[in-house]
């Protein structure tokens, strides 16, 4: 795994630049978020939190699953995908870095993330998890879905391709590039920790569904 990628402020510019562009992605991205989500086992009245809500798509899923008995709140870095995200669910959302989650200890039900950890520094994941952990109650749920490595050979011709952009210019690939969360997700303190990678048009995603 590359350990680095770009900052923290170049990569708010940069999704603040691409914008509803960004709902391009589902093409490939799409069907390990319809996963992810389902792996939440979402209830009416449960309190969920999204961190990197984008432009809200699955904001409202989140919002529906849990009804008006629950809350679906979230944040992002970027205020462009907040006022996005905003626009089309009216969710309580703010502006604010993942890896110091503005929310109470033991205060959510579940916890969902995609595409944003394979967009962190790996020395910046370690203390995300424990965030992740610290935030949800104990016996929550989170799922994340990222980028990862490929699993056969279309996947992997064009995760190769990707790393090959990657070390070329990281911005041509929004910053993000392909993890392995499991064992960090373990060495957290989750149990227990499933993972299963789901390709859409060649494009590999790790689905990781784990307890508090």
């Amino acid at each position: 795994m590359f350990e680095n990628t770009i900052s923290t402020a170049a990569a708010e510019q940069f999704y603040n630049r691409l914008g509803i562009g960004h709902d391009r992605a589902e093409v490939y991205e799409g069907l390990a978020k319809q996963q992810g989500l389902a792996a939440l086992d979402l209830r009416p009245g449960q309190r969920v939190l999204n961190v990197g809500v984008g432009t809200g798509k699955e904001h409202l899923q989140l919002q529906a699953a849990v009804s008006s008995a629950g809350a679906a709140f979230g944040l992002d870095r970027s205020p462009v995908m907040l006022k996005l995200a905003y626009s089309r669910t009216g969710a309580p959302l703010c502006q604010a870095d993942a890896r110091r989650l503005p929310y109470a200890s033991a205060s959510v039900d579940r916890l969902f993330s995609s595409y944003m950890l394979d967009l962190l520094a790996a020395p910046d994941l370690p203390g995300l998890l424990a965030e992740f952990r610290r935030v949800l109650k104990p016996g929550g749920r989170m799922a994340l879905v990222s980028l990862t490595e490929g699993v056969d050979w279309p996947s992997r011709i064009l995760v190769g391709a990707w790393k090959t952009a990657f070390r070329l210019n990281p911005l041509w690939c929004g910053g993000c590039r392909p993890v392995q969360l499991a064992a960090l997700v373990e060495r957290a303190s989750f149990a227990p920790v499933q993972r299963e990678v789901v390709t859409q048009l060649g494009f590999p995603s790790e689905i990781i569904v784990a307890e508090r």
